[in-house]
């Protein structure tokens, strides 16, 4: 087969595809069936605006005789790059626009943690910047244009070029170079790589007989360990964002998680969240009682989940230790309840309220968004809370971490100011002592009410909503 690589100006290319005369044609038979989704097709737009390099086009061109003019004719057929350029060619055609952060629903990005959008952010093609679209139509991307001289050279080469082993997503993001990529691989594991050093936290969630199952017989490829990185890709994650922006949760979707990936490129091995999650996977695996939960059935990635950031909140927070040794036992009766829930649902189809408030939300569409996930952990927080001593180490402070978490979630996320009641993100909660701190009020659970920060700025306004709060704490009571 003859080949030669060439530089051909993107709208040259775009408009051969979609023009009316459709000089670059599809062949049926080197196209897979899959189409790309919106995301895939900002992501490339985005790249070539960057001025990435993206893959090479491969055209097959094919020559025929004209039987009544005896002339030879030439068909370009587009054997590989059929997505890429229809991607393009819908973009010139205005038919979606690029990703704009500042728009995209909460939970769905990194706040906080993104670059500077640029300039071409939220933008259809018509609406760039002059400099901007010319740039574009103007790339020179690269095409190889093939004469074949044997019968089924062109096919042979798109087997070629289709043939590499099939990775999961997660598998993908283990080939990304950055640190943030050796971070979770040395630390949830990868059978056969040389930083895998797995921590024990993660025997309560990867429990098999003998090692997790690989094959690499260079048709096949199974990875034991990929499912578990991408649990702790979202774990470590969600802690991150919690430790450098005040987050609470984010979508655990494959688009956040690569974004957090690219964003931690250069993750430094001292980054002071990085070593949070460090020390909460070490933290779980020397409670007391962890060695028992090791003897039961392997948990889910959502159990494990939902413990860790737990741990990670008491951790974290000013408390003195005895909440330790408590942690294990809760953990175990929440999982026995839970159990129990399915199974009652299961013969007699009621929902009790771990089966409600907490099953129901572990499976099918929405599961891994941030607001289910908050759900789930909301009623997690409230049964272990109640079996677990916490203790602050100086009752002369703030309310902390996991006090503002709770009683933020108690409080339905909104300012509990009667005249107010507007959504406080939880970076933004202010927990107003209801009994005043200076007047002996404890930084307790039951002194505690959500406020946003304007109201919590008119101190003699929380003075006259003092009966109000009262009345609306007594449904929280703890029994004596």
């Amino acid at each position: 087969m003859k080949s030669e690589l060439k530089k051909k100006p993107l709208l040259e290319l775009a408009e051969a595809y979609f023009g009316p005369r459709r000089d670059l044609r599809v062949n049926p038979e080197y196209q897979r069936g899959t189409v790309w989704g919106l995301a895939q097709k900002q992501g490339l737009i985005d790249s070539l605006l960057r001025g990435y390099q993206i893959p090479i086009f491969y055209v097959h061109l094919e020559e025929s005789v004209n039987k009544f003019t005896g002339g030879v004719n030439t068909t370009a057929w587009l054997v590989d790059g059929q997505q890429r350029l229809a991607a393009i060619a819908s973009f010139l055609r205005n038919e979606f626009c690029l990703p704009d952060p500042n728009n995209e629903a909460p939970g769905t990005f990194i706040p906080m943690l993104l670059e500077s959008p640029p300039a071409w952010s939220g933008k259809k093609f018509e609406e760039l910047a002059p400099e901007d679209s010319k740039r574009l139509v103007e790339r020179e991307l690269l095409v190889v244009e093939m004469r074949e001289e044997a019968k089924n050279e062109v096919r042979d080469l798109f087997i070629r070029l289709q043939a590499g082993t099939p990775l999961t997503a997660q598998e993908k993001r283990d080939a990304w170079p950055g640190n943030f990529t050796s971070f979770i691989i040395r630390h949830a594991g990868k059978p056969g790589h040389k930083e895998s050093n797995p921590k024990p936290f993660f025997k309560l969630v990867t429990r098999s007989k003998g090692k997790p199952i690989s094959v690499d017989d260079g048709d096949h490829y199974i990875d034991g360990l990929a499912d578990t990185r991408k649990f702790f890709a979202g774990l470590a994650m969600t802690i991150m964002v919690r430790a450098k922006t005040g987050e609470d949760f984010v979508d655990l979707k494959g688009k956040t998680l690569n974004e957090f990936y690219k964003q931690n490129l250069d993750l430094l091995p001292d980054d002071p969240a990085a070593v949070r999650v460090e020390d909460t996977l070490d933290v779980v695996s020397e409670l007391p009682g962890f060695e028992d939960l090791l003897t039961r059935k392997a948990m889910t990635f959502q159990m494990g989940f939902h413990l860790a950031l737990l741990v990670d909140s008491l951790h974290s927070g000013e408390y003195v230790q005895v909440w330790r040794d408590d942690v294990v036992k809760a953990f175990t009766t929440f999982l026995d309840d839970v159990a129990k829930a399915r199974l009652h649902y299961k013969e007699t189809g009621e929902a009790l309220p771990h089966y409600e408030r907490f099953v129901s939300f572990l499976a099918g569409s929405g599961s891994d968004t941030a607001e289910l996930i908050r759900k789930r952990h909301a009623f997690f927080l409230e049964k272990m809370y109640l079996s677990i001593r916490i203790k602050p180490r100086d009752s002369q402070r703030l309310f902390d971490a996991l006090e503002k978490e709770v009683i933020w979630i108690r409080d339905g996320r909104k300012c509990k100011n009667p005249s107010c009641g507007r959504l406080v993100a939880f970076r933004e909660a202010h927990i107003h002592h209801v009994q005043e701190h200076i007047a002996g009020g404890a930084t307790a659970l039951e002194n505690g009410i959500l406020i946003c920060s304007d109201c919590h700025s008119d101190r003699a306004k929380m003075q006259s909503l003092f009966p109000n709060f009262q009345e609306y704490l007594k449904q929280f009571s703890r029994p004596k």
